[in-house]
């Protein structure tokens, strides 16, 4: 791939969030990672709530997701163009472990 192409890409995922920060992608080295589609399927019987963030945690100062419910055996698919730079990760969590699913799409471009 030469530099500055792009490929439409799978970026992370599926992963089960668990209870404590899940790590989801992080962009390769030489690469930025755009986000387009942030898929989270949610496979309990009752509501779960899920966290997203960029960097090392998922602290407040970091979320781009804070808390927000997704319903029983429901699906949501959240558009954004979320750009990741070289190392940077998105990490996720969730109210429960292994019950809530996220697969990342978008594109990697070569720096």
């Amino acid at each position: 791939m030469a530099s500055g192409d792009r490929v439409e890409s799978r970026l992370g995922g599926p992963t089960q969030l668990g209870t404590s920060t899940t790590v989801l992608t992080t962009a390769a080295a030489g690469h930025t990672y755009v986000i387009k589609q942030i898929v989270i399927a949610n496979t309990d019987t009752v509501d779960r709530t899920v966290t997203l963030a960029v960097g090392s945690a998922a602290t407040a100062a970091n979320r781009i997701m804070s808390a927000l419910p997704i319903g029983a055996n429901d699906l949501m698919v959240w558009d954004t163009a979320l750009v990741l730079a070289a190392g940077e990760t998105l990490q996720g969590l969730s109210d429960t472990a292994s019950k809530v699913t996220v697969t990342l799409v978008g594109w990697d471009k070569t720096n």
